[in-house]
């Protein structure tokens, strides 16, 4: 398995995604710069640049989960960025288990990337001040999709610091995901607004 690194912007807003919808299962895209998988090959190591946020409503709702991805696909790949994983949140504080069809999204995804990973957040760990990962992370290994050891995953610096900040601040009322882009066009699921807030949260640490 490869060790996995999560940047500021990549973790913050996964987390403020669960955050904005407590009441909801949640889920999205983890996005990898192309540029540097070749790298990340040799290293055996892979690093997740940023997610995209995308359901709190129908999660698995296969049309809109089709569109979702065929999007991200074309406006990552036009901007360097490659489709690397799926994450997702349950609805219940203690519930860590994988859904079915979270699974399908995820083994389409190990398809065509086979260092691909699928996170799944403790909800039990969400505090407004955020002293440990609250994600588990997991890769397919013959088949099937295996916890990577909590000492192959790293978070990168000032993550947990900025992620208390912006919790505490109430960032995930600025966060956009594909629910709500597809109520409003108008609203950008790529999220530059919350991006620059992450920068700033994290450089001010």
């Amino acid at each position: 398995m490869a060790d996995i690194r999560l940047t500021p912007r990549a973790y913050c807003k996964l987390v403020l995604h669960a955050a904005k919808y407590p009441h909801c299962a949640v889920n999205g895209l983890l996005l990898a710069e192309t540029s540097k998988l070749k790298d990340s090959k040799k290293n055996k190591g892979l690093t997740i640049t940023d997610v995209v946020p995308l359901f709190h409503i129908c999660l698995h709702l296969s049309p809109m989960a089709e569109v979702a991805l065929t999007q991200v696909d074309t406006v990552g790949a036009s901007k360097g960025f490659t489709i690397a994983g799926y994450y997702t949140a349950n609805e219940t504080l203690d519930d860590m288990s994988i859904e079915k069809p979270a699974t399908k999204i995820a083994d389409k995804i190990a398809e065509s990337f086979n260092q691909a990973c699928l996170v799944v957040v403790d909800n039990r760990r969400l505090t407004l001040i955020m002293e440990e990962p609250a994600i588990k992370v997991m890769q397919m290994v013959d088949g099937k999709w295996k916890p990577v050891d909590t000492s192959n995953v790293t978070l990168e610096e000032n993550c947990l610091e900025a992620v208390s900040t912006l919790l505490q601040k109430r960032a995930f009322n600025d966060l956009v995901d594909f629910d709500n882009h597809l109520d409003d066009l108008s609203k950008d699921w790529r999220n530059p607004e919350l991006n620059d807030r992450i920068e700033k949260a994290t450089l001010s640490e």
